[in-house]
């Protein structure tokens, strides 16, 4: 469930996300966010710990933080590529 839990995040934050920095839902780089806005959730419960909204042994507050910070930094970086 874990990992259920921590897909979910990462995909509603890569969605918000990429529909906010790019005006829709997947931009040119959509895999490449999507996979950075997973690695991000995952990181930001691994490094943020235990702590506030645990769903099925996830931080979905740090997931959401982490998966939030990943992706911004990608669209801006794949932004400058450009």
């Amino acid at each position: 469930m874990f990992w259920f839990v921590w897909a979910v995040v990462g995909v509603v934050v890569w969605w918000a996300m990429n529909s906010i920095m790019t005006g829709k839902a997947a931009g040119t780089s959509w895999w490449a966010s999507l996979i950075a806005a997973l690695l991000g959730s995952w990181l930001g419960d691994l490094v943020l710990g235990d702590w506030l909204w645990l769903w099925a042994g996830f931080n979905v507050i740090a997931g959401v933080i982490g998966a939030v910070v990943l992706t911004w930094l990608w669209n801006l970086l794949s932004k400058q590529a450009k």
